[in-house]
């Protein structure tokens, strides 16, 4: 068997990772040989259950052969595909796309969803009319109870039980037989394929009539069906004739974007002019011409030098060369990047839970409940430890020199006394600025602030000296980001998790989810935590000043995993940005309404009576 027959058969008989349907009706299975069925009827294309969580993927063609819908379910998150629109959860959403079950994102000429729980992806071409091809992959066999047209992946299904197990009833539909009825076109491509498909050449060259046959005008249609025969068949011979015979063009770019049959995946643009390797599959897709990128910040689709391109900041555009301001520093727009001068304001590290901010301001999330070092410095240590039910902190610990203070359960302990008012050492002084939060002085050069409820957080002002030798999951205080990751042993990690579980002591009682684990709570969490973009809301007159879309998430996380109400996770969350706000001398006004009080309360600051 040649090499190329090989891979045809593989690509279209054999493969168990990739179930593919396109044209008016070709279905490529994950097993097996490829079949036809002509129907407007709706179909479960694939169908299986992992650990609990339901996955499908149901398609539905038009009369014009096309698929016009689209129902993708994961874990009961339903996107819908129709009229060129992507649909999650009754909302239309715009691309990129993330939300805590998949990510959707634009994947070379084509349109990806990604599961963020299993290696399972949707992948289709959108065309005037609806789609015309669409393949699902899983990157390894998940699941042994798989129906639907795709078949199982390790068990071949014979097209007629395929056909009558998948439809879904509707009364309104027909599925018919395919037409034996020959086709100029189809003759002539297949009488150049047979030193590549051999023995399968009559088998595809039916499938070549059964798809056409109705359709004989449209591109959209037969084009993908002859594409896919000759990219696997991949001889130049055939390369050379196929579109000349077929009569079908290359995929047209928008604006000034140029056609390539093999090019990366995601091109090149002003908000991300390198994208990382590993992003970068090869695919049909759209690309700039060289040395230039695409502008993602302005309407159309232009291609500008990257010194060129705007930035943006808090949903606001800026021009090369352009400023903005704050109360603690200047920024400078340089070609697509910002360029800030040195940050004037006392800066802080907050950890708030899980989610943490270093001293130089990068934001992460915590992998696990376990003791940690929070920061540390020469004679000095601060650490905090997770309760074993919920996502809040039980207690912070505090060594100063022999000295030695925990927080917890709305006190503050020194050698096993509680401390109510004003209290000394020799090393600290330490005072309440309310009945929520301790204020510590130290003469260690370290100072911060404790709340105590409604969960305990805490705020370390920078350390006044020393900054080469502060560690801990705070970061070192130098006003570089780019080593806020350094772990215990002295190297630079990549990511979060490792650097943070390289200051843990132990003590650690399971992960923190980083997805939703209560379909209700994610529901509530999304609708209530927008308000932090409004862009008249309470919050809004903060946006120019701190991004809201880390607090929005964090907001999200919080309430799906919460341990407490719903209505209490909500305010803490608002009340994060509204700390973060009043930081920076921005004070939210929390007119009176449902949720006032408990912000005000969470973020020890005052409410306003609305001016309105």
């Amino acid at each position: 068997m040649t090499t190329q027959r090989w891979i045809l058969v593989f690509i279209f008989s054999l493969a168990s990772d990739t179930c593919r349907t396109f044209g008016s009706g070709i279905v490529q299975p994950f097993k097996g040989e490829s079949y036809y069925v002509r129907s407007d009827c709706p179909f479960t294309l694939t169908s299986f259950t992992v650990n609990r969580g339901e996955y499908s993927v149901t398609i539905r063609r038009g009369r014009n052969g096309l698929l016009v819908q689209v129902e993708i379910i994961i874990n009961k998150v339903m996107t819908l595909l129709q009229n060129g629109h992507v649909v999650v959860q009754n909302k239309s959403v715009s691309l990129p796309y993330d939300h805590t079950y998949q990510h959707i994102v634009k994947y070379g000429i084509y349109t990806k969803l990604r599961s963020s729980l299993l290696p399972f992806t949707v992948t289709w071409h959108n065309v005037d009319g609806g789609i015309n091809s669409l393949w699902v992959t899983l990157e390894s066999e998940l699941s042994t109870d798989m129906c639907g047209l795709c078949g199982k992946q390790n068990l071949a299904g014979h097209r007629h039980e395929l056909i009558r197990d998948s439809q879904l009833h509707d009364l309104r539909c027909k599925t018919r037989d395919p037409v034996l009825q020959k086709n100029h076109v189809c003759s002539q491509f297949f009488r150049k394929t047979k030193s590549c498909l051999q023995d399968n050449n009559s088998h595809f060259h039916q499938l070549c009539r059964d798809n056409i046959f109705g359709f004989e005008n449209s591109h959209e249609v037969f084009c993908p069906f002859f594409q896919e025969v000759a990219s696997q068949c991949n001889q130049s011979r055939i390369n050379r004739f196929w579109r000349r015979l077929t009569r079908c063009e290359k995929p047209s770019c928008p604006g000034d974007l140029i056609y390539e049959k093999k090019g990366p995946a995601f091109i090149p643009s002003c908000s991300n002019p390198d994208p990382a390797p590993f992003y970068q599959e090869l695919t049909e897709t759209c690309v700039c011409p060289r040395d230039k990128v695409f502008n993602n910040h302005a309407i159309g689709h232009h291609c500008i030098p990257e010194s060129s391109c705007s930035c943006e900041f808090a949903g606001k555009s800026y021009g090369n060369g352009e400023i903005r301001s704050s109360k603690c520093q200047s920024c400078t727009c340089h070609g697509g990047k910002w360029r800030c001068s040195e940050n004037l304001c006392h800066r802080k590290c907050v950890i708030e839970g899980q989610f943490v901010t270093t001293f130089d301001g990068k934001q992460y999330v915590l992998p696990r409940k376990c003791l940690y070092v929070a920061s540390k410095g020469p004679n000095w240590m601060i650490t905090i430890q997770f309760n074993q039910k919920g996502l809040s902190l039980r207690k912070v610990m505090v060594h100063l020199s022999k000295e030695l203070f925990v927080f917890k359960n709305s006190k503050v302990v020194f050698e096993g006394r509680e401390i109510m008012e004003f209290h000394q050492t020799d090393h600290a002084q330490v005072y309440w600025l309310s009945s929520m939060f301790v204020q510590v002085h130290t003469t260690c050069g370290i100072h911060f602030q404790i709340q105590l409820s409604p969960e305990i957080q805490l705020f370390i002002d920078t350390p006044d000296k020393s900054n080469d030798k502060i560690k801990g999951l705070c970061g070192n205080s130098n006003s570089d980001t780019t080593d806020d990751f350094t772990a215990n042993s002295g190297i630079i990690e990549n990511s979060a998790q490792p650097f943070a579980l390289s200051w843990s002591l132990g003590h650690c009682h399971g992960n923190i989810p980083s997805n939703c684990t209560n379909r209700e709570n994610e529901n509530y969490a999304h609708e209530k935590c927008a308000v932090l973009h409004q862009p008249t809301g309470m919050f809004a007159k903060c946006h120019p000043h701190i991004p809201t879309d880390y607090y929005y998430t964090a907001c999200i996380q919080r309430i799906c995993n919460t341990g407490r109400s719903r209505r209490e996770a909500l305010c803490i969350g608002l009340a994060s940005y509204a700390k973060a706000c009043d930081g920076l001398g921005v004070v939210i006004e929390l007119h009176n309404g449902p949720h006032a009080y408990m912000v005000a309360s969470a973020s020890f600051i005052s409410i306003r009576p609305s001016t309105s």
